[in-house]
């Protein structure tokens, strides 16, 4: 078998589903692979805490019946068709990670229980594939999807960091905040319950110093009821500012490059 064959049967190895001919094999590729070594780690340590995490359930007497007169019906097992164990490889030896024995096929059993034993293992094998991705999925949902949202986490997570509330202008109820780094180098406006405005308006950001207001860019800010960060593309430390603003603007901006000449939102003085 090619070494992708060998890799996609990790899996099974973890839950000792493998015949002994797939399992000398793949015995062979841990021995020298540490990239496969590694990958088995993974799927022993997932295979360990679904265990752990099954209650043991005793069987329904008439199973117990059932599978005593099976028992007693069998034929006797030849010693050339019992199972040999073998000894452990040297993968085995030095991490310690050969299967449970109770994962084992047992000695003396027919060969046909152990198709079906192995077959009936392959759905568990793709739950421990199921529950990889929805770990995996979990772990994304958790990271912020908006980096400017994610810069204001930061900010704020520093004992130095200054926070300064917004000034709404009369009118409009909009609140937040400006947090800005202690070298105020980084800031970010965090600010909600902004105003609707029509199809063809935009809000427009603001930098304010001693040489007239600059500015920051146009905003797409789609829903009025949602809370929204806004990185502030600042040329010098944010305390040499006067102040910062949003102002409602024609579609394209405000058409002098100068200032705002619709209604100011809220501001924030420095």
């Amino acid at each position: 078998m090619d070494r992708q064959t060998l890799i996609d049967l990790i899996p099974a190895y973890a839950l000792g589903a493998l015949d002994p001919e797939e399992r000398a094999a793949l015995d062979t590729l841990l021995d020298t692979d540490a990239e496969a070594r590694n990958l088995l780690a993974e799927y022993q340590a997932i295979a360990d805490h679904l265990t752990l995490t099954t209650p043991a359930r005793r069987a329904p007497a008439h199973l117990q019946d059932d599978l005593r007169r099976r028992l007693a019906g069998a034929k006797p097992v030849s010693q050339a068709e019992k199972v040999i164990p073998q000894p452990l490889t040297q993968y085995e030896a030095e991490t310690k990670t050969a299967p449970p024995t109770h994962l084992r096929q047992d000695e003396g059993k027919p060969a046909e229980i152990k198709v079906v034993r192995r077959r009936s293992m392959w759905p568990l094998v793709a739950g421990l594939a199921a529950a990889l991705v929805v770990i995996v999925g979990a772990l994304l949902l958790l990271r912020p999807t908006d980096p400017a949202e994610a810069l204001y986490a930061q900010i704020v997570a520093q004992a130095d960091a200054r926070r300064i509330p917004i000034t709404t202008s009369e009118g409009f109820g909009a609140s937040g905040e400006l947090v800005i780094t202690a070298d105020g180098a980084k800031a970010v406006i965090q600010v909600k319950s902004l105003p609707s405005i029509n199809n063809d308006q935009t809000f427009q950001l603001w930098l304010v110093d001693e040489s007239g207001a600059r500015s920051g860019g146009l905003l797409k800010l789609p829903s009025p009821d949602s809370t929204y960060y806004i990185v502030l593309p600042l040329e010098k430390p944010a305390l040499d500012y006067d102040g910062f603003g949003v102002s409602i603007e024609p579609e394209g901006g405000s058409p002098d490059p100068n200032g705002p000449t619709g209604p100011r939102v809220f501001g924030i003085s420095l």
